[in-house]
Parts: C-alpha cells; sequence; structure tokens
C-alpha cells in the first residue's frame, strides 16, 4: 500500500527545496564564510527559527548540498572504472567529466571553504572520500599492470596528483582570467599528468 504524504510534509519539503536553491545561489556567489543563514532566511521568506528547524548549522546546510555533487562524482569514478577503455582513457573521461561537473563548480567558488565543511561532517565524508580515492587507484594500477603508467612510481603519488588536477586556481587563472577555452584546458592539463606517469620504456 502507497503510503500518502500528508499536506504538511508536501510543504516542509518544498520548503526545504526552496531554502536549498537559494543557499546554493548563495554559496557560488559569495563563499562559505559570507553566506549568512539570515540572509538565506530572507531570501527564502521564512523566519530564522524555521530555517534552523530544518538545519540547525550553517555547515549541516551546506554539506547538504556538497554531499550529493560528491556522490555525483563517485558516480563518475564508477562509469569511468567499466569504461572498455585503457585506464588513461578511463582516467581522461573522468577528468573531462568532472572539470565541468557540479562538485569541481562548487570547488571553486567555495575552496578552501571546503576543509571547514568536511570537518564539520567527517564521518559522512570518510564514507565517500575512500571510495573516489580507490576507484582512482584501482585504474591507476591497472595501468602499472597494462605497463602503461610507470611502476617505480608510488600510486599513491599518483592518486593523490590526479586529485589535485581539480585544484581550482589553476582553472580560474587560464579559463576565468586568461580565457583559454575549456576544452584547450582539458588537454593541457590531460597531457601535463599523463606525461609525468607513462611508463618511459613505453613511451621510447
Amino acid at each position: 500500500m502507497t503510503k500518502r504524504i500528508s499536506l504538511k510534509e508536501t510543504q516542509r519539503k518544498e520548503r526545504e527545496r526552496l531554502i536549498l536553491d537559494y543557499a546554493e545561489k548563495a554559496l557560488l556567489e559569495k563563499g562559505y564564510y559570507d553566506m549568512n543563514m539570515d540572509e538565506i532566511a530572507m531570501g527564502v521568506g521564512v523566519a530564522k527559527g524555521t530555517l534552523y528547524l530544518h538545519f540547525p548549522k550553517k555547515e549541516d546546510l551546506v554539506y547538504t548540498l556538497v554531499e550529493p555533487k560528491m556522490q555525483s562524482f563517485l558516480k563518475s569514478v564508477e562509469e569511468a572504472k567499466a569504461l572498455p577503455v585503457s585506464p588513461k582513457e578511463k582516467l581522461e573521461f573522468l577528468l573531462n567529466r568532472e572539470l565541468s561537473g557540479a562538485f569541481f563548480q562548487l570547488l571553486m567558488k567555495s575552496s578552501p571553504d571546503m576543509t571547514t565543511i568536511f570537518k564539520s561532517r567527517e564521518a559522512e565524508v570518510n564514507d565517500i572520500l575512500p571510495k573516489i580515492f580507490s576507484g582512482i587507484h584501482d585504474m591507476l594500477s591497472e595501468g602499472i599492470r597494462e605497463g602503461l603508467f610507470d611502476p617505480e612510481l608510488p600510486v599513491e603519488f599518483m592518486s593523490s596528483a590526479f586529485i589535485n588536477l581539480f585544484e581550482p586556481h589553476l582553472y580560474k587563472e587560464m579559463v576565468e582570467v586568461r580565457k583559454m577555452p575549456l576544452q584547450v584546458f582539458n588537454s593541457h592539463l590531460s597531457n601535463l599528468f599523463f606525461r609525468g606517469i607513462m611508463d618511459t620504456k613505453e613511451t621510447n
């Protein structure tokens, strides 16, 4: 039997959706530290107490925005792993998709605020991030086994280097300030990374 949702619950969910929509715009425009709960309550048209019933702390509100974007990144990792292509092509797929993905766009506007957000919800974050790293680790290990990537480079080092490709400062400088086309930026970033980890015996 289908459970009926009460009018009150429907209104609560709609109000929460409006709060999240407004909060995401504020976060992208101002960053974590400069957005405030008073402004969000006013912008949505609810009392501050009502806002805190939904989200007791600003960290709770922002993590509710961040978590599905992290899950989307994880899904991209899993899709990349399943592709019937070389490990290099799998990682290129992941890089190209996620440089235009919602999680990276949030990182660009909120870094280094993410550190504060992650610390406030450490248990939940530690349930997702290790899976992302593990998937990237697996693709790099596959590349080593196939003779593509340098076996003398620790996989943990390569994994961290790959994740750091999503550090937003270079993107801001080259794409936003210097107006480099995104496709060109992605190509340069990919070439820079893979030239550094390719097995020299493979490329000679």
